[in-house]
């Protein structure tokens, strides 16, 4: 069963950290890593995988800047107004910060957000390259290298080592006493350790971006 294409790490890597080697675990290892990814996903609101022809509508705020959702943005292939199916002359925008997803024009984009028709054809639809590659992107696509920061990956490691260490555990029970020894199970919220939000709460997406589609 393959991972699914949002996976922050790979199989073989979760394998080196748990000193595994057999196959067997492959498939638990794969669901592990499908539902950490998914929880990092929705904790930093946004996707991380590269796209290589991402399509969005995106409204306008009626500046200069127009927001795309999946960054870092590596190029723009085009912007369509789809009030009249109209394309936007690419030599009048440009990417100015690729990190923040931000889209410069500076005639200025169309104000959807507050017009009182707005509707997805009164929006820009934005055609674009973004994401970071992943290490099981490169692995399944050889023209593909990784580039998805060591501390995203790292912190999926994290949650995946979770899940299989505390595999068949109630997770309802918070201490249990055996003879004389007490075990105290610490659970945190959503399952995410204090050590691994701070990382995942640099990622989290900007609460300006404002995309529908």
């Amino acid at each position: 069963m393959p991972l699914q294409i949002n996976a922050l790490t790979t199989i073989s890597t979760v394998e080196t950290e748990l000193s595994l080697t057999a196959a067997a675990q492959d498939a638990e290892l794969t669901r592990y890593i499908d539902t950490a990814s998914d929880q990092i996903e929705r904790y930093v609101n946004r996707k991380l995988y590269y796209g290589a022809a991402i399509v969005e509508k995106v409204a306008g705020s009626g500046d200069a800047f127009l927001w795309i959702s999946r960054t870092p943005l590596s190029s723009v292939t085009s912007v369509v107004w789809l009030g009249d199916s109209s394309t936007v002359t690419g030599s009048t925008y440009e990417i100015w910060e690729a990190d923040q997803g931000n889209i410069y024009r500076s005639a200025g984009w169309n104000d959807t957000k507050i017009s009182a028709t707005a509707t997805d054809n009164t929006r820009y639809q934005v055609t674009y390259v973004g994401g970071w590659i992943t290490p099981q992107q490169d692995a399944d696509d050889g023209a593909l290298t990784r580039d998805l920061p060591w501390d995203l990956e790292t912190a999926c490691i994290s949650l995946v080592v979770g899940l299989w260490r505390q595999k068949g555990a109630d997770r309802t029970i918070r201490s249990e006493s055996v003879l004389n020894t007490s075990v105290h199970y610490e659970r945190h919220a959503g399952g995410i350790d204090p050590s691994v939000r701070a990382i995942l709460d640099t990622y989290k997406r900007m609460d300006r971006l404002e995309m529908v589609g």
